[in-house]
């Protein structure tokens, strides 16, 4: 069994009778990579209806994108059960037209060998014109390793829209500029900083927003569950953070297990907000964590880059030096002494944070350039090399005025 599936296997489940006796009842034994199986769904139709059986990767894990390799084929008893299964992927709805009885609907579930570790929430209910009795079950594909994930990059217009972009969604390749969720039709032009304080994948899950408004108030969008991409209603953390020249999500500095933030002011002063995990007063009091930031053009957090459990900290200065500053975990002293990482990095107009969207155990740096370009850098976990060659993602990012 795949790593991390442990307590997954394939299930069996009956809904209960409704109030005019219809039953509906699934049998889904897991999948090994490189095999197949038998699905079995049992219907007790007391009326004609429809009985409709979809098919998404589970809550913890992203949903599926066109290049999963799945294949289901459709088989029915009777002579008067007529099924329609729109598509090859695990990705539409099974639809069977069933007069009343007795009835047994079986499919085929295969995996090809590469196939990853996937969790497969099934559900099916049936539609009789009265009630809907709906059974639920989970299976899990027995593959070699869970699938990436992917993450939230958000960008905002020069009209205060905010639209949400991932990885594995997209006509023309990752995190296309055309294929995205909206996130804000409008309003955030008020806003002069926009920072994630962790990244967030696309089942809401990581960190939270925290936006600026010119005014210097400071405000707290906490992440909203599921994939939408969106917001909880804001907090106001409070007034008088234009004394900081920089406000940057930094991931968890302290080692407490919440994100963080960090702020930088005119003096260059470094200073640490310990995350509270309270969306209602989200940061407890500043604490002084470092001087002479103001050598800096850019301050990136928000991952571990070294593999040590600890968020790491990324530096730009003037002349381009990419400097890496490793965490703690330690809130009273959370960074270590910087290490030289790269050199030529001015080039680039922004600079985000990304998670693990390779799956390979290590974050990654998403990076624009002048041209409007998104390049990637893959993560290694080595503190003295931390990224891979860059890759080219996209186009057309110049759009945005803000990338987060």
């Amino acid at each position: 069994m795949a790593a991390g599936l442990l307590g997954v296997s394939g299930g069996v489940a009956s809904a209960a009778p409704a109030a005019d006796g219809s039953t509906v009842s699934l049998d889904t034994p897991d999948v090994p990579t490189g095999g197949k199986v038998t699905h079995t769904v049992t219907v007790h139709a007391v009326a004609s209806g429809t009985l409709s059986v979809t098919f998404a990767a589970a809550q913890d894990q992203r949903w599926w994108d066109s290049d999963e390799e799945w294949t289901l084929g459709v088989q029915a008893s009777g002579a008067d059960a007529r099924c329609v299964f729109p598509a090859s992927l695990v990705a539409g709805v099974l639809s069977c037209s069933l007069p009343a009885g007795d009835h047994t609907i079986t499919y085929t579930m295969s995996a090809s060998a590469a196939a990853e570790a996937w969790k497969v929430d099934v559900d099916a209910g049936f539609d009789d014109g009265a009630d809907r009795p709906v059974a639920d079950s989970r299976f899990a594909v027995l593959g070699g390793r869970e699938p990436a994930m992917d993450y939230w990059l958000y960008g905002r217009t020069p009209a205060g829209a905010v639209r949400a972009h991932g990885t594995y969604v997209g006509e023309f390749g990752p995190l296309d500029p055309e294929w995205s969720s909206q996130v804000q039709a409008s309003g955030w032009d008020r806003y002069d900083v926009a920072t994630k304080t962790a990244p967030i994948n696309v089942r809401g899950v990581g960190g939270d927003v925290v936006a600026r408004r010119k005014d210097g108030h400071l405000w707290f969008y906490p992440a909203m569950p599921g994939d939408s991409g969106g917001f909880r209603y804001p907090t106001d953390v409070g007034g008088g953070w234009s004394q900081y020249t920089a406000v940057r999500g930094a991931g968890d500095l302290s080692g407490d297990a919440e994100p963080d933030l960090i702020t930088r002011g005119a003096d260059g002063t470094l200073w640490l907000y310990k995350g509270t995990g309270r969306n209602s007063a989200p940061f407890t009091a500043r604490t002084k964590i470092g001087s002479g930031w103001n050598i800096y053009t850019s301050l990136t957090g928000g991952t571990d880059l070294t593999g040590d459990r600890a968020a790491d900290l990324l530096a730009r200065d003037a002349a381009g030096g990419f400097w890496l500053y490793e965490g703690t975990g330690n809130a009273a002293a959370p960074l270590k002494a910087r290490v030289k990482v790269g050199s030529g990095w001015n080039i680039y107009n922004a600079l985000v944070a990304y998670g693990d969207a390779s799956g390979d155990g290590h974050p990654d740096l998403i990076a624009r350039d002048a041209a409007g370009v998104l390049w990637q850098y893959g993560g290694t976990g080595e503190a003295a090399l931390p990224f891979t060659a860059r890759v080219r993602v996209n186009q057309y990012w110049g759009q945005y005025n803000a990338l987060f």
